[in-house]
């Protein structure tokens, strides 16, 4: 009797261990695609949210400015190990990433954008314009822009997965659509026309492309990085600009330093705000949480401003 025991807790083991080997291949067979930010985390969701087979994983899920000084973690790494691709955003935004993205597949998001002149955080030479200026990498920041990211995007899965290409594409110009249907109704809607024109400073240099795409005049922007504050030199000159063009705030970033705000606000009376560079984020999944924020920011302005 105690044989027969054994051997029944042996075969149970037995089908157990199968069990284990076949949902390990059901696994392998899912195409996972690491996203390294999350406004591109937000474009891959909205393309292969629904699809079987295909996820999207977010690399860098932590409450970050921008990437300028990001160290990558172990958990970083095991995402980027682990997935058959990595969607980057581009344009000199991951820099950091060279050495940990060699050999792997990539999807450039950036590819054929129309990229503006950025400040030297970056050092790729591939990043650079014909004038020798790096490039500023914050393409997400303009929702025009960020439909051709979802339109590359798109792209670069189908020619990963060639059996669902066609669905890929589909998918990604409904997104990159949806998001060029937003940009206009925005733009056309009350407080997208209350903000027209408005100069507005910011401490932090990621928001030209929002300027650009909703008629807003960048007066100053300051960038505070950790161990570098704005100089004397450059508070004063943002001094001057508020006393004469009579602004009533300055912005800060969500995630980002308050410290020369707060001098020019308590210099010059005027109050900060808070805007959102989309780096992070708890309100979704998809694009939706991506159109809310600029929403949200754009009011920011406008409220900053009466």
């Amino acid at each position: 009797m105690r044989r027969i025991t054994v051997l029944l807790l042996l075969l149970a083991l037995l089908l157990t261990g199968c069990g284990s080997t076949t949902n390990t291949d059901e696994t392998a067979e899912t195409l996972t695609v690491a996203c390294t930010t999350y406004p591109v985390y937000l474009l891959a969701n909205s393309i292969v949210g629904e699809m079987e087979g295909v996820e999207a994983e977010l690399v860098i899920d932590q409450q970050v400015s921008c990437l300028h000084d990001y160290t990558l973690t172990v958990q970083d790494m095991k995402a980027v190990e682990r997935a058959d691709a990595v969607a980057i955003n581009g344009a000199g935004l991951e820099d950091f990433l060279d050495d940990v993205l060699e050999g792997r597949t990539v999807i450039d998001c950036s590819q054929d954008i129309d990229l503006l002149a950025g400040e030297e955080h970056h050092h790729d030479e591939d990043d650079e314009d014909e004038d020798g200026e790096e490039s500023d990498p914050h393409i997400w920041m303009d929702p025009d822009r960020y439909a051709q990211m979802a339109r590359n995007l798109a792209a670069g899965l189908a020619e990963l997965d060639p059996d669902r290409a066609e669905e890929y594409r589909t998918r990604g110009e409904t997104v990159a659509r949806e998001l060029e249907d937003f940009a206009d109704s925005l733009r056309e809607s009350d407080v997208g026309q209350a903000v027209r024109g408005l100069e507005i400073i910011t401490f932090h240099d990621g928001f030209s492309y929002f300027a650009e795409a909703f008629d807003l005049e960048i007066a100053a922007a300051i960038e505070e990085e950790e161990g570098a504050e704005a100089s004397a030199l450059e508070l004063k000159e943002i001094i001057s600009i508020v006393q004469a063009q009579n602004l009533p705030a300055v912005f800060v970033e969500v995630n980002g330093s308050d410290n020369a705000a707060g001098i020019i606000s308590r210099e010059c009376g005027v109050s900060v705000w808070t805007l959102s560079m989309i780096m992070s984020g708890s309100d979704g999944d998809t694009i939706e949480a991506y159109e809310d924020a600029v929403t949200e920011n754009l009011t920011t302005i406008r409220e900053a401003y009466q």
